[in-house]
């Protein structure tokens, strides 16, 4: 198939968006900053605000999620199934832990909250510790 054919998310895929799903998939979650070393690591042609507009992009088409963390790095997350986030202290690093029983228990538990004037569209869970 003609790759100037394909469309991920209605948007029509270009060299620059491609490098971009790329270096996330080989990095899974990664800050701002490491997508951006790795984007320009593939294509170097490729400027920062490119990369920062094209990740906004595929958030807002729900191809990838933004991690909260109390620090000043933003993660970015590829995997697309309901998981749970292991954030150190330090906001430098994030796994995933797959589990797939405390991942149902907290959605089932907020949906039966009313939350008056909010409507939950999805449950992100952010557990922050320290990596041993």
């Amino acid at each position: 198939m003609d790759r100037k054919n394909i469309s991920l998310a209605g948007m029509k895929v270009t060299p620059q968006r491609v490098a971009i799903l790329e270096a996330l998939q080989s990095l899974g979650h990664a800050p701002t900053d490491e997508i951006i070393r790795k984007v320009q690591e593939l294509s170097p042609y490729i400027s920062p605000a490119t990369i920062y507009n094209t990740l906004e992009k595929f958030v807002q088409e729900k191809m990838i999620s933004r991690i909260p963390t109390d620090g000043n790095k933003t993660f970015f997350d590829i995997t697309e199934h309901p998981h749970i986030h292991l954030v150190s202290e330090d906001h430098t690093k994030m796994a995933d832990l797959e589990d797939d029983k405390l991942q149902q228990v907290v959605e089932e538990y907020l949906a039966k909250i009313p939350i008056p004037g909010f409507k939950m569209n999805r449950v992100q869970v952010v557990l922050i510790g320290r990596f041993e």
